[in-house]
């Protein structure tokens, strides 16, 4: 497993003395840039048994196995519905189970960690654990986490992954060295994005605020036709229609809706503060048409609904209630 290009530097920084590497390590960045690749490389490069230039070589032993997923002093712990994303069961097995898999990562899959943190390594080598996103750890998990970040056996590096550091314990951050992974340099997200052969990568790139892998999930087909149309009711002179949009607007979407929501009204605020529009370079006549008659009050406000509903998203009570509340509370802003 290799970092993107963009973090080549920081990991060989970090493994370039393993011996002085920490024995917890929070890995903290904006969402969509590549952290967990990056802790994935890192555990590669610890587990390596010919590194080079602080890489893994991928011809080893270590490097096999872990390629193989069975690397016997590598664990990684996600939510169960993660993992169900990454490893779909077949359909009618799924429907048989008829079971909503957990958001959050569970006390019992930190307690079963117990062996693995308790027994020797293979060849007396490192014991990596990474563990993403950080700040789903459910209460009792973080609190289970703890007894080990406080007593960690030798060779051992724990790896949390987080978006949002601030959402884990104080207790947790504290035992951890913090490692704060930058915003790649446009030159580089978009040659990346170029490289992977997404379309407009620029426009992509921009709507994501400059993290690729955003951009890349915003660049597929449907992602990129619903940003279209919410883009354009959200540009209309009148405002947005908001029962027609709404009824389009289920579970999954709500947080499409929202992110979208989010920099467009970041962008009005930029423009009505007499900046330029970050994210949707594109309309800049229709923000600069809003942002004269909009009430920047409403518009604070409105952000912080939406990092509200953004926070909730994962299970809206009622996804089209929300739409409509959201759109509604739109129009009441740019509407002066």
């Amino acid at each position: 497993m290799k970092p993107f290009p963009w973090h080549v530097a920081a990991l060989e920084r970090l493994v370039a003395q393993p011996e002085r590497l920490p024995h917890a390590l929070l890995v903290q960045g904006t969402a969509g840039i590549g952290k967990v690749r990056f802790a994935q490389a890192l555990a590669a490069a610890v587990l390596c048994e010919r590194p080079r230039h602080a890489l893994a070589c991928g011809e080893c032993d270590a490097c096999r196995w872990l390629e193989q997923g069975n690397h016997p002093d590598y664990r990684e712990v996600i939510p169960e519905a993660h993992a169900a994303e990454e490893d779909e069961a077949p359909e009618e097995e799924a429907q048989g189970k008829g079971e909503k898999k957990s958001l959050v990562i569970k006390v019992d899959q930190v307690r079963a960690l117990a062996d693995f943190m308790s027994l020797s390594t293979h060849r007396s080598g490192w014991r990596v654990l990474v563990l993403h996103p950080a700040e789903a750890l459910h209460p009792n998990a973080a609190n289970a986490l703890l007894k080990t970040l406080e007593e960690p056996p030798p060779r051992t590096l724990i790896v949390l992954v987080s978006d949002r550091p601030a959402r884990l314990l104080a207790t947790i951050r504290s035992r951890c060295r913090l490692l704060t992974l930058p915003m790649p340099a446009p030159a580089d997200a978009l040659a990346w994005l170029r490289a992977e052969g997404v379309p407009e990568p620029q426009a992509a790139l921009a709507a994501a605020g400059g993290a690729p892998l955003f951009a890349q999930r915003l660049a597929a087909p449907e992602e990129a036709q619903f940003r279209r149309k919410l883009v354009a009711e959200l540009a209309r002179p009148g405002g947005a229609d908001a029962l027609q949009l709404a009824g389009s607007v289920d579970r999954e979407g709500v947080e499409r809706l929202v992110h979208g929501m989010q920099t467009w009204v970041h962008d009005l605020v930029r423009v009505r503060l007499a900046g330029k529009p970050r994210h949707h370079i594109e309309h800049a006549a229709a923000l600069a048409a809003h942002a004269r008659t909009s009430d920047l009050e409403r518009l604070f406000a409105l952000d912080r609904e939406l990092a509200e509903a953004r926070r909730l998203a994962a299970h809206p009570l009622n996804p089209r209630l929300l739409a409509e509340h959201l759109l509604t509370a739109y129009n009441r802003a740019v509407r002066g």
